[in-house]
């Protein structure tokens, strides 16, 4: 049996007014506990610069270019 599930069945045997006293001694440590860095952060912000470059890097033609034309452009590139 894992210790979680053991805690819960303690938790679920103790009287309401012990239940309440527990879970507002548990939110008072959970807002005083310092915050966890979100673990994506890091690796969210790397990805979108990696985009970034690859966009840089494979970008055809001028922005604002009419989709028309770049099509022309790229199909003049293959002849």
């Amino acid at each position: 049996m894992s210790t979680l599930i053991q805690i819960e069945s303690a938790v679920a045997e103790l009287p309401a007014q012990d239940q309440w006293t527990l879970l507002s001694w548990l939110q008072g440590r959970l807002n005083s506990a310092p915050k966890r860095p979100d673990p994506g952060t890091n690796g969210r912000q790397q990805w979108l610069e990696d985009l970034s470059k690859l966009r840089a890097k494979t970008r055809t033609g001028n922005e604002g270019v009419p989709l028309q034309q770049l099509m022309d452009e790229l199909r003049e590139d293959r002849c």
